[in-house]
């Protein structure tokens, strides 16, 4: 009774829903038949243009369909595309999630890799390089990997923010001026002439012998955020003038999180200076970086720093606060043999002194520009020259002027990978600083050569 009721027409005479529910069924199956039509075509124009290496139209046509995002082909088609035409933090979270729903996607995790090692990510990239290289792929690819990471473990060497998971790392040297002293035989004070020589305030030269030992561990959190924590610990042992002798001591902890364009990393760190075997300064500082692609050469990273220093008792009248911000901009020439990059550093320093000293405040502009180039593969170049200036609050007592410096410095480093884990480092130094109170006046002249190995 019910039944018929149900499937009775306003007129009282039954029929069967079938027929009406299969119109509701094949309209239903249309409109997806439409709706995965719609979508097909669009995936098929970026498939094909990514294949074809068409980078710039794929990401217009990914860019032009922002429904698909999700999609676990579009998010793969959309990251190659992404890391290709510079979007790199954007193509990592695309390939991310792709590889969240199929791991087993290498051509996606080499993507990812190479993505993060633009970034400098190399603890991250090196993780998804070597998970591709536990599964046995082709010759062709394991070549491939392995430049990537005889490339990362000579980049390393010559930046040790970057820092391998773990490193070990000796040398010999020397320095002209190991104790920071003056080249000045007399000082101008204001009650007279002082005579410097014989004075530890001279500079003093010597040779020295170094060791360091340091490490990483990341840990992923989301295909967003990791979490990382390290330390290093570095001493500097001179032949001769072992009053000089120099340790530092460093921890740290942080995380990087993908988001809004750009890499985010945020660290805090903790560091002991120690001068012939005693403490002599210790800082804390809270650092961030924003690293952002402009295009597939150029990249821009944005920092930021506050830091306290802490002076064992014979000089806490030092203690201070100091705060930095700053930009870099660096451009890569990928078609040029060598593979040349040149780079601009601009940053501003303003410290305080916490011990009321207003002669001891100062801010510092600096400028730095470099370059490196890659000759062989195994081979890296590198240059630098940084200008800086220093201008002080107040009126120094004895000298009776205000302090101002000028400094410029300039450094070549050559790093030359043995293999995948040994490699030889060799550096050169030279720097000078002119201020208008003589004791201040230096100069120094340093050469290394150094021996690392990394895992």
């Amino acid at each position: 009774m019910t039944q018929h009721t149900l499937s009775a027409t306003p007129g009282g005479r039954p029929h069967s829903r079938r027929p009406r529910r299969a119109l509701a069924a094949a309209a239903l199956s249309l409109a997806a038949l439409a709706c995965s039509a719609a979508q097909a075509a669009p995936l098929d124009d970026l498939r094909r243009q990514v294949e074809a290496s068409q980078f710039d139209q794929a990401w217009a046509t990914a860019q032009a369909n922002p429904q698909l995002l999700g999609d676990v082909h579009f998010d793969f088609l959309y990251g190659v595309a992404a890391i290709n035409v510079g979007r790199i933090p954007d193509g990592l979270l695309a390939l991310e999630r792709h590889l969240a729903a199929v791991p087993a996607n290498d051509r996606a995790r080499l993507e990812l890799a190479r993505g993060y090692f633009l970034l400098g990510e190399y603890t991250r990239a090196r993780a998804e390089f070597e998970f591709v290289l536990r599964y046995n792929p082709p010759a062709s690819v394991r070549s491939n990997i392995n430049g990537f990471l005889q490339a990362m473990q000579v980049r390393e060497s010559a930046d040790r923010r970057a820092t391998a998971r773990l490193y070990v790392e000796g040398g010999l040297g020397h320095d002209t001026n190991v104790n920071g002293g003056t080249f000045r035989d007399e000082l101008q004070l204001v009650f007279g002439n002082v005579s410097l020589v014989g004075s530890p305030s001279r500079q003093v030269p010597d040779s020295y012998a170094q060791a360091a030992v340091g490490g990483q561990q990341l840990l992923r959190v989301t295909n967003r955020l990791s979490v990382f924590a390290g330390a290093d610990l570095d001493h500097r042992a001179n032949f001769d003038e072992t009053t000089y002798d120099l340790t530092s001591l460093g921890g740290y902890v942080g995380l990087t999180q993908l988001g809004a364009g750009a890499l985010w990393r945020l660290t805090l760190g903790s560091t002991r200076l120690m001068v012939g075997g005693n403490r002599y300064r210790d800082t804390l500082q809270l650092s961030a970086e924003a690293n952002v692609t402009l295009s597939p050469e150029l990249s821009f990273m944005g920092f930021t720093q506050y830091a306290e220093q802490r002076h064992a008792e014979a000089d806490e009248v030092r203690d201070a606060r100091a705060a930095t911000v700053g930009g870099m901009f660096t451009q890569a020439f990928n078609d040029l043999p060598g593979t040349p990059t040149l780079g601009l550093r601009l940053s501003w320093t303003q410290e305080e002194n916490l011990r009321l000293r207003s002669d001891l405040d100062r801010d510092m502009p600096l400028a730095r520009v470099f370059a490196s180039v890659t000759p062989l593969p195994a081979l890296r170049l590198a240059a630098g020259l940084t200008a800086w200036r220093q201008k002080y609050g107040n009126v120094d007592i004895g000298f009776g002027t205000v302090r101002r410096d000028t400094a410029l410095s300039a450094d070549m480093t050559a790093n030359y990978a043995l293999d995948e884990r040994w490699s030889l480092r060799g550096d050169l130094v030279w720097s000078r600083n002119k201020s208008n109170q003589d004791l201040y006046d230096s100069s120094r002249k340093a050469a290394s050569l150094k021996l690392r190995y990394q895992y």
